[in-house]
């Protein structure tokens, strides 16, 4: 596993931020504000799980509400965006998500990428 480093982007861009997708999974320190983008640059189909650590919340009007992980397919050679993470539902004890991975062979040719926009 490996921990991920958010990259800011700026009004002048951003490039060179990727990193390969490790097959154990991955994490970064979650503000609330990250979203991940990854590139699928091989010719198989990955999973990508983001675990949701509060599966389940009581609401004073609606009950007791369920939060799933969040998992999507990255096609083969194809570029997909998940985020932002909610604090509350996605963090762990060390505020960083939780981020796996499947598919076969996953993840030869695969990058993630964290980012966030300038807030300014």
């Amino acid at each position: 596993m490996a921990t991920l480093t958010a990259h800011k982007i700026i009004e002048a861009g951003l490039t060179g931020s990727s990193t390969a997708a490790n097959s154990g999974g991955d994490e970064f320190v979650n503000s609330g504000i990250e979203f991940l983008k990854f590139r699928n640059a091989d010719a198989d189909t990955y999973t990508v799980t983001v675990t949701a650590q509060t599966t389940s919340v009581k609401h004073q009007n609606y009950g007791t509400l369920t939060k799933s992980n969040i998992t999507k397919t990255v096609a083969q050679n194809a570029t997909m965006l998940m985020g932002p993470f909610k604090q509350n539902a996605f963090n762990d004890a060390n505020n960083k998500v939780q981020i796996t991975y499947s598919g076969t062979g996953c993840c030869t040719n695969m990058t993630v990428e964290v980012l966030y926009l300038d807030q300014q």
